[in-house]
């Protein structure tokens, strides 16, 4: 019995991707999982072990997510999911940190794993499921802390990819054309007022401006006046590329993404660098070429900052158009990770001069959700005239639940939609939150790249979407 016992934990183990085994002599008594009767006999343990019907018991622990105690040095894990959509033959699980494992599912009802690990941080894995019909189902592990000669179970339940109505609706206002020096404006945050800073990822240094952008009670944009940052100006160096930009108010500070080094750096309100840095995970600098950190913000109220790549890291090709949406807390230290779905692109880059898809910006909320802009820009090849009559951007603004949200793969609910073509044709890279309304409305800013006007293609353009 013990040798079955061992090999079904090392099976399951290996499979998982872990290398380490349990060491020690285990100690056990099997009994019945749905009434605690001893179970007489190694036969009938077997048996029942297969089936998943025992645990084996010791001490019962004092720990609520625990179901059993071992005397061995090596922790268990209990891996149960439920609600596996029917003709499925696979499930794929995705820790948060590390590679994914495909794993067959036999039988029916709940898909059952046991794993035998070292102590220690046992990471969050998303299960997924791809039903028949395409869409895959997906649920979220919770990560903890691991003890040894503990026994724990994770149980999750596979929700289809459709997302609970958030309860917000939006306004997308006609965008303005800013009679402004053309540039590379690929982020914005909100410093209060009419004041914002904007980061230009053709500068050296931070790229930090300041940008006065008036909006009136209807959410109307006056006139928006641009100067440079004093540290901007002052700056040497190489270009960073920066292209996020997010505003601490309690420490004064703006975190700038650098897309060419994968860093997350502090700046003062004058644009000079102010020596700290949030502590990126290696895994997420494996990035594809110019697709990398665009994406930035900061919410006083949660005390997180969130970013993601542009595109999918090099190794993340277990799924199709799959991102980590990675936080940070107030000291700049990674916190929780999720994974993020993009829609699928109606173009590709054939015979393109230009085109770019993926997540280029953030917003979040005080009640941690998050708003994400996905957009797809597209320019054929041909003259001018023919460029301007089949460029286009499609934007679409999603949001997501990280806080209750169970599933492994965030579900999202559309908030708004909105297309730019030949008149009026804007990259829309930055987005942030933006004053609130008399009337209670929440204003959400958009500036756009236009790549120094791109030949004649585009201008500069912000966008005000009201929303509650």
């Amino acid at each position: 019995m013990k040798r079955i016992l061992f090999s079904l934990l090392a099976a399951c183990f290996t499979a998982l991707g872990c290398s380490a085994q349990p060491k020690g002599k285990v100690v056990y008594e099997p009994v019945r999982f749905e009434d605690g009767t001893p179970v007489e006999g190694d036969a009938e343990a077997d048996s029942l072990f297969a089936k998943d019907r025992f645990v084996t018991d010791t001490t019962v622990t004092e720990k609520g997510d625990s179901l059993f105690t071992v005397r061995h040095a090596g922790a268990f894990v209990r891996m149960q999911m439920d609600g596996l959509p029917a003709g499925v033959d696979k499930v794929l699980l995705v820790p948060v940190v590390g590679e994914a494992r495909t794993l067959p599912v036999t039988g029916t009802g709940p898909m059952i794993l046991w794993m035998a690990k070292e102590p220690g941080v046992l990471t969050a894995v998303a299960a997924v499921a791809e039903a028949p019909d395409g869409r895959l189902w997906s649920a979220r592990l919770s990560g903890r802390n691991i003890e040894p000669g503990v026994a724990y179970r994770w149980t999750g339940t596979l929700l289809p990819p459709e997302a609970p109505d958030a309860g917000l609706r939006a306004t997308p206002l006609p965008a303005t054309l800013l009679d402004i020096d053309p540039g590379e404006y690929s982020g914005i945050t909100w410093l209060g007022g009419n004041q914002y800073a904007v980061v230009d990822d053709n500068l050296k240094g931070g790229g930090i401006l300041r940008f006065a952008i008036p909006i009136d009670a209807d959410g109307n944009v006056g006139p928006v006046l641009r100067q440079a940052a004093p540290g901007t100006e002052a700056a040497d160096g190489k270009k960073r590329d920066t292209e996020g930009v997010a505003f601490v108010p309690s420490e004064s500070k703006l975190y700038v993404t650098s897309e060419k080094h994968q860093e997350i750096r502090a700046y003062d309100l004058n644009g000079h660098d102010a020596g700290t840095a949030l502590k990126v995970p290696k895994d997420l600098k494996g990035i594809v070429d110019n697709q990398g950190f665009e994406a930035l913000t900061y919410n006083e109220n949660t005390g997180l900052f969130w970013t993601t790549t542009e595109a999918p890291l090099k190794a993340d090709t277990f799924l199709p158009r799959i991102l980590r949406l990675q936080s940070f807390d107030r000291e700049g230290k990674p916190s929780r990770r999720y994974f993020y779905q993009t829609g699928e692109p109606t173009q590709t880059s054939q015979k393109t001069v230009a085109y770019v898809f993926g997540v280029p910006a953030l917003a979040a909320l005080d009640d941690g959700r998050l708003l994400v802009l996905e957009r797809e820009v597209y320019v054929p090849q041909g003259s001018l005239w023919e460029k301007l009559q089949g460029a286009f951007t499609d934007i679409h603004i999603y949001v997501v639940d990280p806080v209750h949200d169970t599933a492994g793969i965030l579900r999202k609910s559309l908030l708004c939609t909105f297309t730019t073509g030949a008149l009026n044709l804007a990259n829309f890279e930055g987005m942030c939150l933006g004053p609130v309304l008399p009337d209670g409305r929440r204003t959400l800013v958009l500036i756009a790249d236009s790549q120094k006007g791109s030949g004649g293609l585009t201008n500069e353009y912000v966008k005000v979407i009201l929303f509650r």
